[in-house]
């Protein structure tokens, strides 16, 4: 992944439809993914911190996504209390203020696709809009069963 594509990155995406059971649950709602582009010692990254509430609460989770060099591959590394977790995922498609990564399976979560935008809340036609890119995506379809709409208020 090169330094352009990672600054297409940068900034607020909110979550609007997963595969992850965690994002799916009815008391988490309004999550965002908030993408800072930094060096750490040599190394260009993306600094993460996602936001979210949990049953009226808001909470936080923050990390590191480090792209592995020549892919679309990011690993991601927790710190904090979740400094002992890892993560990989892969960037499927960023334009439009739209952006569609693939996660692989951890111990906790199942392989699966989220979907993010730049705009908090989507109108029907840019929701369908969403769902033509994801017929082009090739391997998609094998998440299209588990991939729900995430609660933002």
């Amino acid at each position: 992944m090169n330094d352009r594509e990672l600054k297409k990155m940068e900034g607020r995406w909110f979550l609007q439809y997963s595969g992850c059971p965690l994002w799916k649950r009815g008391n988490t709602d309004t999550i965002s993914f908030n993408y800072e582009l930094i060096y750490r010692g040599e190394e260009l990254v993306l600094k993460e911190q996602v936001e979210f509430r949990k049953n009226g609460k808001m909470k936080m989770k923050r990390g590191y996504e480090v792209p592995k060099e020549g892919t679309n591959i990011l690993e991601w590394r927790g710190v904090g209390m979740n400094r002992l977790f890892r993560n990989r995922s892969k960037v499927l498609y960023n334009d439009e203020g739209i952006l569609i990564m693939w996660f692989e399976k951890t111990m906790s979560t199942p392989e699966s696709i989220d979907v993010l935008t730049k705009k908090k809340h989507l109108s029907g036609g840019e929701s369908a809009y969403i769902f033509s890119l994801l017929d082009k995506i090739d391997g998609s379809d094998k998440y299209m069963n588990e991939l729900e709409s995430v609660n933002i208020l």
